[in-house]
């Protein structure tokens, strides 16, 4: 991350007065210049050496702060580890054992959830302990050196080479931590810088949490590396509800309020755009130049209709075992349906089987295991390259249907086509060894007719062993919660088939 320090002393010394971050709290904003970054960074800094810390977790809802404090301790080569607040308590308490924190940065309006979280230990004495860090309500949580060390959590990686963990969700409720080193962080923003250059220097303002890698690395760091702004505001104040609710109207708002040139979205906020787009909308959406679109497949359907009506929509792919993103469509060089050519610092080819492999880029390793970290990262995905070097991904290979009929079905391409209706929020399809297939369903609405004739209206777009031919309405919709969506808004495929095992079963009875 050699460069991105560079850039910013050097911003700070030939810009100082520029304005590096933006917090919108609602009725003001706080603005840091570059010269004021620079020197948070380093007071930041100064206190984490005082504080004799090794392994940071960083506890925030998106602001400047967090932004200077995972800055601050990259600067030291202490290892973070960004903790996001939909995780449960128990979450919570095995990423904090199996890292070993020392200590754990929030805001005072959250020390609350964290001392009374009965898995994290917290005492009367980690309390008294907690300090003041040289920014706005922010502060430093210690924990029992005794509580973190069960003679059971061995991370075996090198902590001192590791700069960030970022912990994903598994098909089970326990987070695996995956090893980040600087020199994959700097890879990769290096790779994305290199295949933005056509693009003008713009502010970025931050959608999806900070603590998810993809908006870390993807957001803040080359926002700052091309000399642009990174704005953040609540992520409440920005549009979201829930997990199937997001308020389009407010980020919308704060696009217009601070014309901004990107963001990050997730394909169902996209979706929310598109279908709230007019005249007005459109128009307060008019600075930016590019929308890029992360975290799981988006429905080429909405796609079509974006461009239609004149959003910088592109989509890319990446992992968070290869330090977030692998490939990305550009300005120049842009295909419907795929995720973009292969960025210059990975190299990407297709298996036998079809699953997409990618070289050049590995991680450390996960947290705590003792498997050898191979060249290659076999991503569990299938798809396809194109003679032009498109990447293509169809699905998860454990997640492929075979009917009875022998098809096979990728149901995520599937899933996208249902979820372009304005009526189904959220839908996981079904039907290994059945001859048609099944979907649970969250609706935006429980309207039965309306919801058969979306599902009627994908179909028509289908091949016959594609079709939807039964479905059931969900008891609740998938979430963090219950343990059916992953962090970065995946469906739990495993977890929900469990959950309604018995009435997808009587579907076909």
């Amino acid at each position: 991350m050699q460069k991105l320090f560079q850039v910013l002393r050097s911003r700070a010394d030939f810009f100082p007065h520029q304005t590096a971050l933006v917090t919108d709290v609602g009725d003001h904003q706080d603005l840091i210049s570059n010269q004021q970054l620079w020197q948070k960074i380093a007071s930041v800094a100064a206190a984490f050496t005082q504080a004799k810390v090794q392994c940071l977790g960083l506890y925030m809802d998106n602001c400047s702060e967090w932004i200077i404090c995972d800055l601050a301790a990259a600067s030291l080569g202490i290892t973070l580890v960004p903790i996001p607040l939909f995780f449960t308590p128990a979450q919570v308490g095995h990423l904090a054992k199996s890292a070993q924190l020392d200590a754990i940065i929030t805001k005072q309006a959250l020390t609350l959830a964290l001392s009374t979280n009965e898995h994290l230990g917290f005492t009367a004495a980690n309390n008294a302990a907690a300090k003041l860090l040289p920014l706005t309500d922010t502060l430093l949580l210690p924990l029992s050196g005794d509580y973190r060390f069960d003679g059971e959590t061995q991370a075996i990686n090198d902590i001192n080479a590791v700069t960030k963990i970022t912990y994903t969700s598994g098909s089970t409720g326990a987070p695996k931590g995956v090893c980040l080193s600087s020199a994959n962080i700097a890879a990769v923003c290096e790779g994305i810088e290199a295949s933005m250059v056509q693009l003008p220097v713009s502010d970025h303002l931050c959608v999806m949490p900070l603590a998810t890698l993809l908006e870390n690395i993807a957001g803040v760091y080359m926002c700052l590396l091309r000399g642009g702004a990174v704005i953040t505001a609540p992520l409440a104040t920005l549009g979201f509800v829930s997990n199937v609710e997001f308020d389009i109207e407010k980020l919308v708002n704060k696009i217009a309020l601070h014309q901004v040139g990107s963001v990050i979205l997730l394909p169902q906020i996209l979706k929310y755009l598109v279908h709230a787009a007019n005249t007005e909308v459109l128009a307060q959406c008019a600075s930016l130049q590019f929308i890029a679109l992360g975290g799981g497949k988006t429905s080429p359907i909405i796609l079509q209709q974006a461009i239609a009506l004149g959003l910088p929509v592109y989509e890319g792919y990446g992992l968070s075992e290869c330090c977030s993103v692998v490939s990305l469509n550009l300005l120049q060089q842009n295909k419907i349906g795929s995720v973009g050519k292969a960025l210059p610092h990975v190299q990407v080819s297709i298996a036998a089987d079809g699953e997409i492999i990618i070289d050049g880029q590995a991680m450390l390793g996960y947290l705590g295991e003792l498997k050898p970290v191979p060249e290659q990262i076999h991503t569990g995905d299938l798809g396809y390259i194109d003679a032009d070097g498109f990447i293509y991904v169809s699905g998860r290979k454990k997640n492929t249907i075979v009917s009875s009929f022998g098809r096979n079905i990728a149901p995520e391409w599937v899933e996208a086509s249902l979820t372009s209706s304005s009526t189904i929020a959220q839908v996981a399809v079904f039907g290994e060894a059945r001859p048609t297939l099944s979907a649970v369903v969250v609706a935006s609405n429980k309207n039965m007719l309306a919801i058969q004739n979306a599902i009627d209206e994908c179909n028509k777009s289908l091949p016959d062993y594609a079709k939807i031919h039964h479905w059931l309405l969900a008891d609740v919709p998938f979430s963090t919660q219950s343990n059916t969506l992953t962090s970065n808004g995946r469906i739990k495929r495993e977890n929900i088939a469990l959950v309604y095992e018995d009435k997808l079963a009587a579907l076909y009875s």
